[in-house]
């Protein structure tokens, strides 16, 4: 049974009331609550070569170091710069957990901070079709590309262009809108 603070119900009998305007206007002008996706960028990022760390109790854990790459978008484009890593974690179910953290630096010196979380089924024999998403997120200093800090994005992997360093990989980001 869950059990609700005072402060907390309190809470939300006052704002109940600034959010029924809201609710209102939406139910009468027909908008949905569908989200969309608006393109942000693509990059092609360059890796090093696995490093299988082990099994472990959670599963086999890989590590895969980033080298660098590039991206561009409409808004914004740079260099992804190397020392970062994508940690992965291939479950018991044959689903691999993808955390990569790393950073880019936009075209105007930005650095930004990305930390990418994913789920990726396996290509076995029988799996079902190939499933790999993210959903990126940023940290931007206040300035041009502060848009970064204030929005939900789902980003694909892919392979890289057949003119692309190898290793790399293709990352696709979109914004939720």
């Amino acid at each position: 049974m869950t059990h609700y603070s005072r402060r907390h119900v309190l809470g939300l009998g006052m704002a109940t009331p600034l959010l029924l305007p809201t609710l209102a206007h939406a139910a009468v002008s027909g908008a949905t609550d569908a989200p969309g996706l608006a393109f942000v960028y693509e990059a092609i990022v360059t890796l090093e070569p696995v490093v299988e760390v082990g099994r472990t109790p959670l599963g086999t854990r890989r590590r895969i170091p980033i080298t660098g790459g590039h991206f561009a978008g409409p808004r914004i484009r740079g260099t992804v710069l190397s020392g970062g890593a994508d940690w992965q974690l291939q479950r018991a179910d044959d689903w691999t957990v993808i955390e990569a953290d790393y950073m880019m630096r936009a075209d105007d010196g930005t650095l930004i901070h990305v930390r990418n979380v994913g789920l990726t089924n396996s290509r076995v024999a029988g799996a079902p079709e190939r499933y790999l998403r993210t959903v990126p997120s940023f940290e931007a200093p206040d300035g041009p590309h502060a848009w970064l800090n204030q929005a939900i994005f789902i980003g694909t992997l892919g392979p890289p262009p057949d003119d692309a360093p190898k290793p790399s990989v293709r990352i696709r980001v979109y914004r939720v809108t």
